[in-house]
């Protein structure tokens, strides 16, 4: 393994309290977020009761939508100019507008208890859906351009998104262990599911909202944004004349496939297991070892370059999921066996998802140094724009296919829950088991191939970020002298 030889600029500007700040405003931020990928389909098909043509139509409509959004999004950010920087002005305040798409989308399901009409549902699902999605492109943009701008140096940059990462892990799990919990036991308890989303997604736009709003409140914006004000169609084809960004993009979008799985483990604990909260004690070890991923990984980039580190990764992950898969396809039924394998599972991709949580992400604020380099203009918002139209594309994307999936695998839908064809010839249990573990493992290895042109680290790298260090001492100085 070849060694990286960046060496970080020696003055540290981020303080401690800055990079605390910056990771429990992410998990106010992901409290909501989590719900929505996390739970969106359950919630939609089953709690809601939109039939799924409606939902795959929707998604994959928004997946058009967010093409032109956030690049719009990330241009009026590059152009923001204003006193408190270009960035913090819309982390004060989008996140009210943010609580209040999130209570409007989950709350549906109790505010419509009494309509029938699938017709209302589609149209208040369509409605809520595209105001939470655009108000939060508008918050989620300025926040991951923060990172690049919080400081020049790129230490403090990894260290306040590995601060994001592990503390939105943190804060932003509790949907996924509430929910499960609830859906167990909804004949035991005096709320319905549609009750229990609406209390979470008041806490998330109250308590969370507030939570992300610090991010504006309590950062500064260190690097200065360049005095030339971006042209809108320069930032539409900013992705493509920026070519490491370009990869990075193409690689996301070939890891939809990867995310197929997440829509249908609730199922299989559910339909195979008869258990649905047995996800939340199997994903403990996993938990546990994902927090110490964040602890251990400045050690990794300090030895590997970050494109060894993903791959590295991603391949081993891919062969314990495989080897997982084989020992579990005669007893996929079996919780005495699933159990155990599943929290094995869990570990090894926990620490999987938190080095692709943090890498990919220093490595779009790289691709911003490299065209500071080349053009000498810094389009944080472009380039961060197109983080979040990629996160939300390869979503939709992979809710449709799990979507399209769902008939093909012997389910269908019964009032307002998925359950197993009795007609279907299909072996759904065994296909859930392979949908939650090898399918999506396996076709995930496709996001790597965009890697094999990647060259923006080592040499290359320090050389530029040395460079653009220099042109913006004699810009301060010049300023300065004048």
């Amino acid at each position: 393994m070849a060694e990286n030889n960046i060496q970080p600029v020696q003055r540290r500007y981020l303080s401690v309290r800055e990079t605390i700040i910056y990771g429990v405003a992410n998990g106010g931020q992901v409290l909501g977020y989590n719900m929505m990928t996390g739970q969106q389909m359950y919630f939609l098909l089953n709690v809601l009761g939109v039939p799924p043509a409606a939902v795959t139509l929707m998604v994959l409509l928004m997946g058009f939508w967010d093409a032109f959004n956030d690049p719009l999004m990330g241009s009026i950010v590059d152009k923001t100019r204003t006193r408190y920087g270009k960035l913090r002005p819309y982390l004060i305040f989008v996140p009210i507008f943010l609580g209040i798409t999130t209570v409007l989308f989950f709350g549906g399901a109790e505010f419509l208890k009494d309509v029938k009409s699938d017709t209302v549902k589609i149209i208040y699902m369509c409605i809520t859906y595209f105001l939470w999605e655009i108000t939060y492109t508008i918050g989620d943009i300025p926040f991951w351009g923060l990172s690049a701008a919080i400081s020049p140096n790129p230490a403090d940059r990894s260290t306040a998104i590995k601060s994001a990462r592990f503390i939105s892990g943190i804060v932003g799990g509790l949907p996924g262990i509430i929910i499960p919990i609830c859906i167990d036991n909804a004949d035991k308890t005096p709320f319905t599911i549609a009750q229990v989303f609406l209390f979470l997604a008041i806490f998330a736009g109250t308590f969370g909202m507030f939570l992300f709003s610090l991010s504006g409140l309590c950062t500064r914006e260190r690097v200065q944004h360049s005095s030339e004000e971006p042209k809108l169609l320069d930032c539409f084809i900013y992705m493509f004349k920026n070519k490491p960004l370009l990869l990075l993009v193409i690689s996301n979008i070939l890891s939809a496939f990867e995310g197929i799985g997440g829509h249908f483990s609730q199922y299989y604990y559910k339909i195979s297991l008869g258990v649905a909260s047995l996800s939340l004690l199997v994903g403990i070890p996993g938990t546990l070892t994902g927090w110490l991923t964040y602890a251990i990984m400045s050690k990794l980039e300090k030895r590997f370059r970050s494109k060894q580190i993903v791959v590295g990764v991603s391949i081993f992950n891919t062969a314990i999921t495989v080897l997982v898969f084989l020992i579990g396809s005669r007893n996929y039924t079996n919780m005495a066996v699933i159990a155990p394998l599943m929290a094995i599972l869990g570990v090894f991709n926990s620490i999987s998802a938190s080095i692709k949580a943090v890498i990919p992400t220093k490595m779009i604020g790289e691709t911003v140094d490299y065209m500071e380099w080349k053009t000498g203009i810094r389009n944080e918002g472009m380039a961060f724009s197109v983080l979040t139209f990629v996160g939300k594309l390869t979503g939709s994307l992979s809710k449709v296919l799990a979507t399209l999936i769902v008939p093909f695998v012997g389910l269908k839908g019964v009032g307002e829950e998925l359950v197993l064809s009795p007609n279907t010839t299909v072996n759904t249990r065994f296909w859930l088991w392979a949908l939650i573990t090898v399918i999506p493992s396996v076709l995930g290895l496709l996001a790597l191939i965009p890697y094999k042109l990647y060259d923006l680290e080592g040499e290359k790298l320090e050389r530029i970020q040395k460079e653009n260090r220099e042109r913006n001492e004699l810009k301060l100085n010049h300023n300065i002298a004048d």
